[in-house]
Protein backbone atom coordinates (compact mmCIF):
# COMPACT_ATOMS: atom_id res chain seq x y z
CA UNK A 1 0.00 0.00 0.00
CA UNK A 2 1.25 3.19 -0.74
CA UNK A 3 1.25 6.19 1.28
CA UNK A 4 1.28 10.26 0.64
CA UNK A 5 4.11 12.38 2.15
CA UNK A 6 3.93 13.70 5.55
CA UNK A 7 1.39 16.54 6.31
CA UNK A 8 2.51 17.82 9.51
CA UNK A 9 3.33 21.18 7.83
CA UNK A 10 -0.84 21.39 7.64
CA UNK A 11 -3.11 21.79 10.26
CA UNK A 12 -3.97 17.67 11.08
CA UNK A 13 -7.11 16.45 10.44
CA UNK A 14 -9.46 16.49 13.58
CA UNK A 15 -11.34 13.13 13.18
CA UNK A 16 -11.67 10.56 10.72
CA UNK A 17 -15.20 9.81 8.19
CA UNK A 18 -15.41 6.27 7.76
CA UNK A 19 -17.16 6.13 4.86
CA UNK A 20 -18.68 2.73 3.13
CA UNK A 21 -22.28 0.83 2.15
CA UNK A 22 -23.99 -0.76 4.64
CA UNK A 23 -22.95 -4.41 5.98
CA UNK A 24 -19.67 -3.73 4.23
CA UNK A 25 -17.47 -3.95 7.57
CA UNK A 26 -17.55 -0.33 8.15
CA UNK A 27 -18.42 -0.83 12.13
CA UNK A 28 -15.43 -3.35 12.49
CA UNK A 29 -12.84 -0.66 10.11
CA UNK A 30 -14.36 1.82 12.43
CA UNK A 31 -13.88 -0.24 15.89
CA UNK A 32 -10.30 -0.35 14.72
CA UNK A 33 -9.79 2.79 14.50
CA UNK A 34 -10.80 3.05 17.73
CA UNK A 35 -8.23 1.19 19.03
CA UNK A 36 -5.48 3.14 17.46
CA UNK A 37 -6.76 5.82 20.02
CA UNK A 38 -9.17 7.35 18.38
CA UNK A 39 -12.30 8.79 20.33
CA UNK A 40 -15.75 7.63 19.69
CA UNK A 41 -19.27 9.12 20.57
CA UNK A 42 -20.13 9.39 24.09
CA UNK A 43 -21.04 6.52 25.76
CA UNK A 44 -24.51 7.50 26.39
CA UNK A 45 -24.92 7.81 22.60
CA UNK A 46 -23.65 4.72 21.48
CA UNK A 47 -25.95 2.40 19.64
CA UNK A 48 -26.29 -0.96 20.82
CA UNK A 49 -28.28 -3.81 20.45
CA UNK A 50 -27.08 -7.42 20.08
CA UNK A 51 -27.88 -7.81 16.41
CA UNK A 52 -23.82 -6.80 16.03
CA UNK A 53 -21.78 -8.54 18.30
CA UNK A 54 -18.52 -6.15 18.45
CA UNK A 55 -21.24 -3.09 18.39
CA UNK A 56 -21.71 -0.32 15.78
CA UNK A 57 -19.08 2.15 17.17
CA UNK A 58 -22.43 4.56 15.57
CA UNK A 59 -23.79 7.59 17.37
CA UNK A 60 -27.67 7.28 18.02
CA UNK A 61 -28.14 11.20 17.29
CA UNK A 62 -26.16 11.33 14.44
CA UNK A 63 -27.67 8.14 13.00
CA UNK A 64 -31.24 9.83 13.68
CA UNK A 65 -30.16 13.45 12.45
CA UNK A 66 -29.05 11.63 9.11
CA UNK A 67 -32.12 9.82 8.86
CA UNK A 68 -33.83 13.22 9.45
CA UNK A 69 -31.91 15.26 6.76
CA UNK A 70 -32.74 11.96 4.03
CA UNK A 71 -36.20 12.61 5.10
CA UNK A 72 -35.90 15.79 4.19
CA UNK A 73 -34.81 15.11 0.60
CA UNK A 74 -37.51 13.10 0.32
CA UNK A 75 -35.50 10.04 0.59
CA UNK A 76 -34.41 7.24 2.79
CA UNK A 77 -31.11 5.06 3.46
CA UNK A 78 -32.94 2.52 1.29
CA UNK A 79 -33.86 4.97 -1.28
CA UNK A 80 -30.77 7.51 -1.80
CA UNK A 81 -30.52 10.53 -3.64
CA UNK A 82 -29.50 10.63 -7.10
CA UNK A 83 -25.67 10.11 -8.18
CA UNK A 84 -24.59 12.50 -11.07
CA UNK A 85 -25.98 15.94 -11.94
CA UNK A 86 -29.41 15.07 -10.24
CA UNK A 87 -28.14 15.44 -6.71
CA UNK A 88 -27.78 18.91 -6.16
CA UNK A 89 -31.43 19.72 -7.34
CA UNK A 90 -32.65 16.92 -4.31
CA UNK A 91 -29.71 18.37 -1.66
CA UNK A 92 -31.43 21.78 -2.22
CA UNK A 93 -34.45 20.51 -0.07
CA UNK A 94 -32.24 19.91 3.18
CA UNK A 95 -33.58 22.88 6.08
CA UNK A 96 -31.27 21.69 8.62
CA UNK A 97 -28.04 23.89 8.22
CA UNK A 98 -24.74 22.93 8.38
CA UNK A 99 -24.15 24.93 12.07
CA UNK A 100 -27.16 22.93 13.42
CA UNK A 101 -25.56 19.60 12.61
CA UNK A 102 -22.32 21.11 13.74
CA UNK A 103 -24.12 21.30 17.36
CA UNK A 104 -25.33 18.12 16.94
CA UNK A 105 -21.41 16.63 16.18
CA UNK A 106 -20.12 18.20 18.95
CA UNK A 107 -22.70 17.13 21.76
CA UNK A 108 -21.97 13.41 20.34
CA UNK A 109 -18.16 13.92 19.93
CA UNK A 110 -16.36 15.66 23.04
CA UNK A 111 -12.65 14.71 22.12
CA UNK A 112 -10.18 14.91 19.02
CA UNK A 113 -9.24 13.78 17.54
CA UNK A 114 -12.30 11.40 16.72
CA UNK A 115 -13.49 8.54 14.60
CA UNK A 116 -17.16 8.60 12.91
CA UNK A 117 -19.20 6.18 10.86
CA UNK A 118 -22.79 5.77 9.63
CA UNK A 119 -23.34 4.34 6.08
CA UNK A 120 -26.06 7.27 5.44
CA UNK A 121 -23.31 9.82 5.61
CA UNK A 122 -22.41 8.38 2.11
CA UNK A 123 -25.15 9.74 0.78
CA UNK A 124 -24.95 12.93 2.35
CA UNK A 125 -21.38 13.59 2.02
CA UNK A 126 -21.69 17.13 0.82
CA UNK A 127 -23.70 18.58 3.11
CA UNK A 128 -21.45 16.63 6.40
CA UNK A 129 -18.38 18.52 4.50
CA UNK A 130 -19.32 21.78 5.02
CA UNK A 131 -20.83 21.14 8.49
CA UNK A 132 -17.36 19.77 9.53
CA UNK A 133 -15.08 21.42 7.30
CA UNK A 134 -11.55 20.58 5.94
CA UNK A 135 -9.68 18.98 8.63
CA UNK A 136 -11.35 15.17 8.14
CA UNK A 137 -9.63 12.23 6.54
CA UNK A 138 -11.88 9.85 5.25
CA UNK A 139 -11.49 5.86 5.28
CA UNK A 140 -13.60 4.31 2.59
CA UNK A 141 -14.24 0.75 2.87
CA UNK A 142 -15.81 -1.38 -0.02
CA UNK A 143 -17.02 -5.19 0.23
CA UNK A 144 -17.82 -7.18 -2.90
CA UNK A 145 -21.05 -6.26 -4.36
CA UNK A 146 -22.77 -9.94 -4.43
CA UNK A 147 -21.80 -10.12 -0.67
CA UNK A 148 -23.42 -6.84 0.18
CA UNK A 149 -26.49 -7.86 -1.67
CA UNK A 150 -26.87 -10.81 -0.38
CA UNK A 151 -26.50 -9.81 3.38
CA UNK A 152 -29.09 -7.36 2.66
CA UNK A 153 -31.46 -10.12 1.30
CA UNK A 154 -30.46 -12.36 5.21
CA UNK A 155 -31.02 -8.92 7.03
CA UNK A 156 -33.37 -7.42 5.53
CA UNK A 157 -35.18 -9.76 2.76
CA UNK A 158 -34.53 -7.49 0.19
CA UNK A 159 -33.97 -9.29 -3.49
CA UNK A 160 -30.31 -9.35 -4.59
CA UNK A 161 -30.96 -7.26 -7.75
CA UNK A 162 -32.31 -4.37 -5.37
CA UNK A 163 -29.36 -4.43 -2.85
CA UNK A 164 -26.73 -4.63 -6.49
CA UNK A 165 -28.47 -1.38 -7.52
CA UNK A 166 -28.23 0.32 -3.83
CA UNK A 167 -24.79 -0.74 -3.55
CA UNK A 168 -24.16 0.69 -6.85
CA UNK A 169 -25.83 3.99 -5.99
CA UNK A 170 -23.95 4.73 -2.36
CA UNK A 171 -20.36 3.98 -4.02
CA UNK A 172 -20.78 6.40 -6.83
CA UNK A 173 -22.23 9.04 -4.46
CA UNK A 174 -18.86 8.35 -1.99
CA UNK A 175 -16.37 8.03 -5.86
CA UNK A 176 -18.10 11.96 -6.70
CA UNK A 177 -18.35 13.30 -3.73
CA UNK A 178 -15.00 12.48 -2.29
CA UNK A 179 -13.10 14.64 -4.37
CA UNK A 180 -10.69 16.73 -3.46
CA UNK A 181 -10.31 15.15 0.19
CA UNK A 182 -7.43 12.73 1.59
CA UNK A 183 -9.09 9.19 1.29
CA UNK A 184 -7.46 5.96 2.05
CA UNK A 185 -9.68 3.62 0.02
CA UNK A 186 -9.56 -0.15 1.45
CA UNK A 187 -11.40 -3.18 0.87
CA UNK A 188 -13.42 -5.66 3.37
CA UNK A 189 -11.34 -8.53 2.70
CA UNK A 190 -8.39 -6.96 3.73
CA UNK A 191 -9.85 -5.96 6.72
CA UNK A 192 -11.07 -9.50 7.59
CA UNK A 193 -8.05 -11.31 5.97
CA UNK A 194 -5.51 -9.74 8.38
CA UNK A 195 -6.98 -7.25 11.18
CA UNK A 196 -3.94 -6.12 12.55
CA UNK A 197 -2.10 -5.09 9.12
CA UNK A 198 -5.40 -3.32 8.10
CA UNK A 199 -5.01 -1.52 11.18
CA UNK A 200 -1.27 -0.64 10.69
CA UNK A 201 -2.01 0.74 7.14
CA UNK A 202 -4.41 2.64 8.64
CA UNK A 203 -2.19 4.15 11.12
CA UNK A 204 0.41 4.89 8.57
CA UNK A 205 -1.59 6.89 7.04
CA UNK A 206 -3.33 9.00 9.40
CA UNK A 207 0.15 9.63 10.62
CA UNK A 208 0.91 10.56 6.93
CA UNK A 209 -1.79 13.23 6.75
CA UNK A 210 -0.52 14.65 10.27
CA UNK A 211 -2.60 13.03 12.94
CA UNK A 212 -0.34 11.67 16.33
CA UNK A 213 -1.34 8.83 17.57
CA UNK A 214 -0.44 7.02 21.11
CA UNK A 215 1.46 4.18 20.60
CA UNK A 216 -0.65 1.25 18.73
CA UNK A 217 -2.38 -2.17 20.97
CA UNK A 218 -0.63 -5.38 20.44
CA UNK A 219 -1.64 -7.36 17.72
CA UNK A 220 -3.27 -10.19 19.10
CA UNK A 221 -5.74 -7.16 20.26
CA UNK A 222 -6.71 -5.93 16.63
CA UNK A 223 -6.75 -9.36 15.14
CA UNK A 224 -8.91 -11.05 18.07
CA UNK A 225 -11.33 -7.57 17.34
CA UNK A 226 -12.58 -9.11 14.24
CA UNK A 227 -14.64 -12.38 14.17
CA UNK A 228 -13.97 -13.55 10.27
CA UNK A 229 -16.73 -16.36 11.25
CA UNK A 230 -18.97 -13.41 10.78
CA UNK A 231 -18.96 -13.55 7.42
CA UNK A 232 -21.57 -15.21 5.66
CA UNK A 233 -20.35 -14.71 1.93
CA UNK A 234 -17.44 -14.65 0.05
CA UNK A 235 -17.05 -14.03 -3.95
CA UNK A 236 -14.02 -13.96 -5.97
CA UNK A 237 -13.48 -10.74 -8.03
CA UNK A 238 -13.90 -11.75 -10.69
CA UNK A 239 -17.64 -13.67 -9.94
CA UNK A 240 -19.76 -10.91 -10.39
CA UNK A 241 -22.76 -14.00 -10.32
CA UNK A 242 -24.65 -11.11 -12.79
CA UNK A 243 -24.14 -8.20 -11.23
CA UNK A 244 -25.29 -5.35 -14.06
CA UNK A 245 -22.53 -3.42 -16.04
CA UNK A 246 -22.54 -0.16 -13.72
CA UNK A 247 -22.18 -2.17 -10.41
CA UNK A 248 -19.16 -4.12 -12.24
CA UNK A 249 -17.64 -0.99 -13.03
CA UNK A 250 -17.99 0.60 -9.84
CA UNK A 251 -16.19 -2.18 -8.08
CA UNK A 252 -13.32 -2.48 -10.69
CA UNK A 253 -12.56 1.44 -9.99
CA UNK A 254 -12.92 0.72 -6.08
CA UNK A 255 -10.05 -2.09 -6.30
CA UNK A 256 -7.78 0.31 -8.54
CA UNK A 257 -7.97 2.82 -6.03
CA UNK A 258 -6.95 0.70 -2.94
CA UNK A 259 -4.12 2.94 -1.28
CA UNK A 260 -4.39 6.43 -0.28
CA UNK A 261 -4.68 9.93 -1.55
CA UNK A 262 -3.66 12.96 -0.32
CA UNK A 263 -6.50 14.94 -2.57
CA UNK A 264 -8.26 12.20 -4.07
CA UNK A 265 -9.40 12.24 -7.83
CA UNK A 266 -13.03 10.58 -8.55
CA UNK A 267 -12.59 7.90 -11.42
CA UNK A 268 -14.05 8.15 -14.58
CA UNK A 269 -17.20 6.40 -14.78
CA UNK A 270 -20.09 5.26 -17.18
CA UNK A 271 -22.96 7.11 -16.24
CA UNK A 272 -25.26 5.56 -13.90
CA UNK A 273 -27.89 3.15 -15.69
CA UNK A 274 -32.14 4.34 -15.59
CA UNK A 275 -32.58 0.66 -14.36
CA UNK A 276 -30.83 1.43 -11.19
CA UNK A 277 -33.23 4.16 -9.98
CA UNK A 278 -35.74 1.81 -11.49
CA UNK A 279 -34.63 -0.64 -9.22
CA UNK A 280 -34.29 1.61 -6.05
CA UNK A 281 -38.15 2.64 -6.68
CA UNK A 282 -39.60 -0.69 -6.28
CA UNK A 283 -39.11 -0.24 -2.74
CA UNK A 284 -39.13 3.81 -2.69
CA UNK A 285 -39.23 5.92 0.10
CA UNK A 286 -42.79 5.32 1.54
CA UNK A 287 -42.25 1.16 1.97
CA UNK A 288 -39.58 0.14 4.68
CA UNK A 289 -37.59 -2.73 4.39
CA UNK A 290 -38.32 -5.54 6.56
CA UNK A 291 -35.75 -6.64 9.57
CA UNK A 292 -35.12 -10.39 9.91
CA UNK A 293 -32.81 -10.71 12.96
CA UNK A 294 -29.61 -12.93 12.46
CA UNK A 295 -29.35 -15.74 15.08
CA UNK A 296 -27.19 -14.25 17.80
CA UNK A 297 -29.93 -11.63 18.38
CA UNK A 298 -32.70 -14.28 18.59
CA UNK A 299 -30.90 -16.23 20.76
CA UNK A 300 -31.61 -19.16 17.86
Amino acid sequence: MRFAGSARSKKAPRGVLVLGMHRSGTSAATGLIHMLGLATCVPGDMVRGPWNPNGHFESRSLMHLDNALLAQMGRRWWYPPPAGDGYGAVAESITTTPAEARRVFRRAYRRAPWVWKDPRACVLLPFWRRALGDRVATVVVFRHPVEVAESLQRRHDLPVSFGLALWERYNRLVLQHAASMPVLTTSYDALVGDPARWAGDVRRYLEAVGMRLPDPPGAGDLTGFVDAGLRHSSHERGSLDGAPPGAAAVYEALLGLRGDATTFVPPDLPAEAPSVEAELATVGPGREPGWRPPPWATGA
